[in-house]
């Protein structure tokens, strides 16, 4: 009874209690009960779990991301896309977290939030956002914060969050006003002064970006009157010392850059801060004796290993300063080859010993370290466009520059006698045998003294293991830092393989059965100037290794044909020379050079007459008035019909001539347009227009005829089709369109293999000719479009269905908010396409791209194997080129449009 009493007692307790807390998990109703449960939820179980998992995503993220100290670093450095792709986990869990507290434990009454955690929760996802670089979407959020907590101080926050959104946008028209806003409001006391330091921090960052550094200095030396974290104070001094070294105030940055050394910062900073204040120094006192010394000194530092292309880079400019090119050469030289690590480093050391090179005339090496400079430099350099123009002029130059000098070379081996010729490569042979076997010998020396060491004991380390990351561990330790397996390892290679030296494809006893002829050069007619010699003897064996006199033998022209075909290579390179000369580097003594041994040497060829042309204006140019005056008369003399000669005697031609060329471009663009609207009839009658109109040698009657082919063989027979393409071929040897002709024949040719019982290709319907179109006629680019990222993968040598679920672990894992979507189609007969959707525009789907390309967990087997390739494609062009199934075509437009920073 008394029991019974006791639990009736508890049970009118506690029921009560329990309906009031059940009660107050409502958002319904605005009471002190449930305003303090959900201030109390939403704080504790929601909003402190995504902001502590957003503070250690952004720890882990700034020891990750890496400054360029070629440049003044900025004040904030929020990394690229691929390291925001590693911020993602935590930024989406942020953002789940602040979303669900919004979501749960919103308290919105009469245009009033009685939760104090919902506008701190609407900060969070947008700095979420912000560090996912996905700064269109923070700057809506932190849009909406400010416009909705508009009496709070947090829009104050907000405010200086968005300007540094449009910041990292490259928009500073609207971040300034955003800034001028809250200092504004500053002054007046109307925001809270704790902001003042942010703002002034983001107001030298706001310049720095624009590289505008004097105002950004006013701003950096306000900072330090603020209480700074350590490490950011330690940054902004090394930024002010850096403005100053670039005003040329060395005296002043080495202040900072010795304040910089006693703080202890980093190592790369520390590295870098004594660098530039090695560099001050000898800039204010002039003591060369001293500084390098120093240089040297760090140069011999094992710490300092992967620093030495600095080092060397910072010794460069001391030669420079000497005006001694030569010893700067061979350090920048040094500087390239030591550097691993710093890309930038790289492309700055290249750039230089290129411009020095092309100072001396020096083409060839200056072409390529150019060639180096843009394999490494980012595509927001100064002057980039520049370079990379500059670059492909050069490489065009050498290019043609090789061709005359091969050419040349196998023609005055032609015309030796058997017994010198023979002799000159015996020599060849007896210099490539002899530098083999010095190279052979030293990797013998050096594997044998490596061995030697560790046999004796003498490489090891403390309990017998070779000194490493490994020191300390005994002989059970990793293979590589245990002398016994080692060893052990090194006899067994021997037995098996013998003493081989380190080089690409070592288990290849005759590495030239893999090789590509680099130099192999091809006529317009797309056959080598020796093609016969080699089908004569290119199947031997002695024609494939270059220690064989036919190996070299082989290349060279003794029949009249080939004769002929070295001499067409060398008159078009001649000719093109000339024109690289002048209208890329401006070399007038060397395109008249050119032009002048063209005629010399071949005075009848199709350039004839445009060469004497070009001379004419070239010694109008230099101001040698006789000699210009010699080439117009020649050209008035011999060509009076010709175009040149209507030049030179009326000015205007050339205008008249262009306007007849623009009709006719006119005219092929309404062309195409009706061929791709199946309008094959007003194709054919097009075409017929513009042959009885326009020039018969103009460059676009071969894109006419080839439209025309093709839409006679969609309204009569295929062989109207085939005997056109055939017509092309032979009539247009030296245009764009032949290879696009030959490809339709051999599509032709498969499709009827196909019809006679034989396995026919993919896409049999004949709309598949489009595929010899280029692409960028197929093909349309929209980077405002929907795109998928696509992955297609040989299915022999890789598991879909695996490879679809490490895609998913990595969407899951970096892109949960996204809701991307994970499909798979087969392509082919072996390959199936992957495809991952829907991104909105380009600019996500290249994000995506960067971050997923980078991933080793999805990629690690498939680099292995090979067989695989990826991009990302529009929504408007994915059924195009499904139904082409041309990857290759696809691959040229994606690398053209589709610009790649990872």
């Amino acid at each position: 009874m008394i029991k019974t009493r006791t639990y009736a007692r508890f049970i009118l307790v506690i029921f009560p209690a329990v309906l009031i807390f059940l009660a107050s998990c409502s958002t319904k109703k605005n009471t002190f009960t449930r305003r303090v449960y959900h201030n109390l939820t939403a704080h504790f179980n929601v909003y402190w779990n995504g902001m502590d998992n957003m503070r250690t995503g952004t720890k882990e993220f700034e020891a990750t991301v890496k400054d360029n100290y070629a440049l003044v670093i900025p004040v904030f450095n929020f990394g690229d896309k691929a390291s925001a792709g590693k911020m993602n986990q935590y930024s989406d869990i942020a953002i789940k977290k602040a979303s669900k507290a919004i979501t749960k434990h919103s308290m919105y009454f009469s245009h009033k939030e009685y939760n104090r955690w919902i506008d701190d929760c609407y900060m969070l996802i947008g700095k979420a956002y912000f560090y996912k670089q996905d700064y269109p979407m923070a700057r809506r959020t932190f849009e909406f914060i400010i416009k909705t907590y508009n009496t709070n101080d947090i829009k104050y926050e907000a405010m200086l969050w968005q300007a540094m959104s449009n910041m990292q946008l490259g928009d500073f028209s609207k971040a300034e006003p955003m800034l001028d806003m809250v200092q504004n409001m500053i002054k007046q006391g109307k925001a809270p002064e704790k902001y003042e330091k942010m703002l002034t921090l983001i107001y030298a960052n706001f310049y720095i970006l624009q590289k505008n550094y004097t105002p950004a200095l006013e701003y950096l030396n306000r900072s330090l009157d603020f209480r700074l974290k350590r490490n950011l104070k330690t940054r902004v001094n090394f930024i002010i010392a850096q403005i100053h070294q670039k005003n040329g105030e060395l005296d002043v940055a080495s202040k900072y850059y010795e304040t910089v050394v006693k703080r202890n910062p980093g190592f790369d900073m520390e590295f870098n801060a004594k660098i530039n204040l090695a560099q001050c120094y000898m800039g204010k006192t002039g003591d060369r004796d001293f500084i390098l010394k120093k240089l040297n000194k760090m140069l011999k530092d094992d710490k300092n290993k992967d620093y030495r292309d600095q080092i060397y880079y910072a010794l460069s400019s001391i030669s420079l300063r000497d005006g001694d090119t030569t010893e700067a050469t061979k350090l920048l030289t040094k500087s390239v080859a030591t550097s691993v690590t710093n890309n930038y480093q790289k492309a700055i050391s290249s750039l230089d010993l290129a411009d020095l090179y092309f100072a001396m005339k020096k083409y060839k090496p200056a072409q390529a370290y150019y060639d180096s400079t843009m394999q490494f430099l980012p595509k927001d350099f100064n002057n980039y466009k520049e370079l990379k123009k500059k670059t492909e002029t050069l490489t065009d130059l050498v290019t043609n520059l090789t061709v005359v000098e091969r050419e040349d070379s196998l023609q005055k081996l032609a015309g030796m006698g058997e017994g010198p010729r023979n002799a000159i490569i015996d020599k060849i042979i007896a210099e490539l045998v002899a530098e083999e076997a010095k190279k052979a010998k030293e990797e013998q020396e050096r594997l044998e003294n490596q061995m030697l060491l560790l046999q004796n004991g003498q490489a090891s380390g403390p309990g017998g293991t070779m000194p490493g990351p490994g020191s300390g561990v005994g002989a059970g330790s990793w293979y590589f830092y245990n002398p016994s397996t080692l060893a052990n390892g090194f006899s067994t290679f021997a037995k098996k393989w013998g003493r081989r030296k380190l080089e690409d494809d070592w288990f290849l006893s005759n590495k030239n059965v893999v090789s590509f002829d680099s130099e192999e050069k091809t006529d317009t007619t797309g056959q080598s100037a020796s093609d016969s010699t080699k089908k004569e003897k290119g199947g031997s064996k002695a024609a494939n290794d270059p220690k064989k006199r036919d190996f070299y033998l082989k290349d060279i022209p003794t029949t009249p044909e080939q004769i002929k075909a070295s001499n067409d290579l060398l008159i078009k390179a001649l000719y093109s020379l000339g024109f690289i000369y002048i209208e890329g580097l401006h070399d007038y003594e060397r395109s008249i050079e050119s032009f002048e041994t063209l005629l010399t040497r071949f005075p009848k060829t199709k350039y004839t007459v445009a060469s004497n042309y070009e001379l004419y204006h070239l010694y109008k140019e230099l101001g040698d008035q006789p000699k210009s005056d010699s080439y117009k008369n020649l050209i008035l003399t011999n060509f009076p019909e010709t175009d040149f000669a209507k030049l030179l005697v009326n000015p205007n031609y050339n205008k008249e001539l262009k306007g007849k060329k623009k009709e006719a471009t006119i005219l092929y663009e309404d062309t195409y347009s009706a061929f791709r609207n199946q309008q094959y009839y007003m194709v054919i009658n097009n075409c017929d227009v513009a042959k009885a109109k326009y020039p018969a040698d103009s460059v676009l009657f071969p894109k006419f005829e080839y439209l025309k082919a093709l839409s006679l063989g969609k309204i009569e027979v295929e062989d109207s089709l085939v005997s056109a393409m055939q017509r092309i071929i032979k009539k247009y040897p030296t245009s764009d369109v032949k290879p696009m002709a030959v490809k339709v024949l051999e599509y032709l040719g498969k499709r009827q293999q196909g019809q006679n019982g034989k396995p026919s290709p993919p896409g049999t319907d004949t709309t598949s000719v489009l595929s010899a179109v280029p692409a960028e006629q197929i093909y349309s680019y929209n980077p405002a479009a929907i795109h998928f990222f696509v992955l297609i993968v040989d299915d022999k040598l890789a598991d879909v269905n695996a490879l679809k679920i490490k895609i998913s672990d990595f969407n899951t894992k970096y892109f949960d908010l996204d809701n991307l979507q994970i499909n798979s189609i087969l392509l082919d007969g072996t390959k199936e396409m992957i495809t991952v959707n829907n991104f909105e525009n380009a600019e996500k789907a290249l994000g995506y791209f960067v971050s997923v390309t980078e991933s080793k967990y999805i990629f690690t087997k498939l680099e292995t194997s090979g067989g695989y390739d990826d991009f990302i494609i529009s929504s408007e062009n994915y059924p195009v080129f499904y139904k082409n199934r041309d990857v290759k075509q696809y691959r040229q437009f994606f690398e053209k449009y589709y610009a790649i920073t990872k």
